[in-house]
């Protein structure tokens, strides 16, 4: 599904995310294992940084191994690409109490596909936010529920309103109601997160957020802009319109919670 430099960017921004969380401000703990089949995340710190994604079905005895490295308490989600799916391999999840729970589509797009839009949201502007305002986005991103001590804000402030991770808002009426954020890799960027406040959804403000990081990656010169969304979401259909394509999907498996194994 992904060429080596894609699936290395999206491994720098899982490494990314395990150092920026702020469900924990405990130190990381964090391996992993890259080999042709299969890319493997441990971190008995953070709980959903334990992944096993297959990308090619090798042997039952190298996922029984890559399995040891969990504990009951904190099993690993495993991902499946399409390629890597046989029967052999759907067995061994069943039978390890691991069920199908929801799908990833990814997406791509370059800078000459994006279809620019002339007719703008004159009700939505979107501002990114420097460094001198994280302390104002911690206080946004707190609107979704996110609870975070200042203890652990103050070890991750430094990852947020960077260079790197870029962050941009969404205003109605000149209140902050949406954010979402924007990872560098090189020549390529990852759309990350977002979220808008209850009361300000279907007002177009994610639309306007998912241009605003669309046309800052690509005066940032970037080669490719990447992201993944529930297949058939309105995100889905949202990127698809302004010129993403589909570029593969991965099937996630969760352990039983019910099993005792």
């Amino acid at each position: 599904m992904q060429d080596k430099k894609v699936r290395d960017v999206y491994n720098a921004y899982f490494h990314f995310n395990n150092e920026r969380t702020l469900s924990t401000d405990l130190d990381s703990e964090l391996f992993s294992v890259e080999s042709e089949g299969c890319s493997v995340f441990v971190d008995k710190t953070r709980r959903y940084d334990n992944q096993i994604i297959i990308h090619e079905f090798s042997s039952i005895e190298t996922l029984e191994s890559y399995l040891s490295f969990y504990t009951h308490n904190l099993p690993p989600e495993i991902s499946v690409e399409p390629q890597a799916i046989t029967n052999e391999l759907t067995t061994w999840l069943l039978n390890r109490d691991f069920m199908p729970e929801y799908e990833h589509e990814f997406l791509e797009l370059k800078p000459d596909e994006y279809v620019a839009c002339t007719d703008k949201s004159q009700q939505v502007s979107v501002e990114q936010w420097s460094h001198d305002n994280v302390d104002d986005f911690l206080a946004l991103l707190k609107t979704s529920g996110l609870e975070c001590s200042n203890e652990t804000w103050q070890k991750k402030r430094p990852l947020y309103c960077t260079d790197t991770f870029r962050c941009y808002v969404a205003k109605i009426n000149g209140e902050p109601c949406a954010w979402a954020t924007s990872y560098i890799e090189g020549e390529y960027v990852i759309l990350a997160n977002a979220y808008t406040q209850e009361s300000y959804r279907s007002k177009g403000c994610q639309t306007a957020l998912l241009r605003a990081r669309i046309e800052d990656a690509i005066s940032l010169g970037s080669k490719v802009v990447l992201t993944d969304v529930m297949p058939n979401s309105t995100s889905s259909r949202n990127c698809k319109l302004v010129g993403f394509r589909h570029v593969g999907a991965r099937s996630v498996w969760c352990k039983n919670r019910d099993s005792h194994c």
